[in-house]
């Protein structure tokens, strides 16, 4: 069995992506009973919506709004206007959203009165409340994952809590059961976790030595591209194609096990993409976040790009 050679390290990694992105340099169709924040206009004299950093992205389940975790809570990009939600500032990481709302961790609004870190939550209601589903004031995952229907949740725990070692778990029950993955064929370091839509079993690491897909639950993965490393990566809404990239962006069909090279915004210098996600409504529009924190939309599946966000500030 091989695990990952060091938590330590990754804990480095991530620590080094987190400055990264805040200097600028270089994850079927939507249940319709999910509810949506209901969202403001920036106040008065207030120009410019900003992000100071940028730790996840998602549609909301109707597909009408673009999620932005932002390290002081949630942006929202809808009707061509940004939008800042009326919810709890929570410093989301390891977002993931899902058919009825998000998974993530991170830590607490000061003002909420909830403990710190937020360990494992759950919000079907925009982000105005949240769940707790475990790990409470011991752990701040931030690389996971979630199936959009499904709901497997994998977390890769980096410092060992109450319940769970380091290494890479799933739970298939909402966090109240969990099994260790072996990660065979892995032994390098993960950026991002993606989980397939619908089968809990199958799972990708976006890492420093390429895009790693799995099929048993995260016991034994075998390496997708063998063009180097992937900084962001997440399944398509049918289950049926992998995006995923670096400074390039490429997108792999599972059933002919082809990549096809995508265009791809024109970045800064040392810019990298570090989130992707694709509408659940509109499989055809896909999002895409870098370490500069630009924020791209594409209608036509990766083909053309519009900039929504740059440096940190709608656009």
């Amino acid at each position: 069995m091989v695990i990952l050679k060091s938590f330590l390290a990754l804990s480095t990694v991530l620590v080094a992506l987190s400055l990264l992105a805040a200097c600028g340099g270089g994850l079927s169709l939507a249940t319709p009973t999910a509810e949506v924040a209901q969202a403001e206009q920036p106040p008065a004299g207030q120009a410019v919506i900003e992000m100071p950093h940028i730790h996840g992205l998602g549609f909301s389940p109707d597909g009408r709004q673009l999620v932005v975790p932002a390290h002081d809570g949630l942006r929202i990009y809808a009707e061509g206007e940004w939008l800042i939600p009326d919810v709890p500032a929570h410093d989301y990481m390891g977002y993931a959203p899902a058919d009825d709302g998000f998974y993530s961790s991170g830590h607490p609004d000061p003002a909420s009165g909830l403990v710190n870190p937020l360990g494992l939550v759950k919000s079907t209601d925009g982000g105005r409340s949240l769940a707790q589903l475990g790990f409470a004031g011991e752990s701040d995952f931030h690389l996971m994952g979630v199936g959009y229907q499904s709901h497997a949740i994998y977390v890769l725990n980096a410092t060992p809590n109450s319940q769970l070692p380091a290494g890479m778990h799933y739970s298939l029950d909402d966090g109240q059961t969990w099994q260790p993955s072996a990660l065979e064929g892995v032994d390098t370091q993960p950026f991002r976790v993606t989980v397939h839509p619908t089968e809990a079993n199958v799972v990708a690491l976006a890492t420093e030595a390429g895009l790693f897909l799995s099929a048993d639950y995260g016991h034994t993965f075998s390496l997708v591209n063998q063009n180097g490393a992937v900084a962001a990566a997440t399944f398509s809404p049918d289950g049926q194609k992998l995006y995923f990239g670096n400074n390039w962006l490429s997108v792999y069909d599972l059933a002919s096990q082809q990549i096809q090279a995508l265009a791809v915004p024109t970045l800064v210098a040392g810019d990298a993409i570090s989130f992707l996600v694709v509408n659940p409504v509109r499989p055809q529009e896909v999002a895409l976040a870098t370490f500069s924190r630009a924020v791209y939309l594409s209608a036509d599946g990766g083909q053309s790009w519009q900039p929504i966000a740059e440096g940190g500030q709608a656009r």
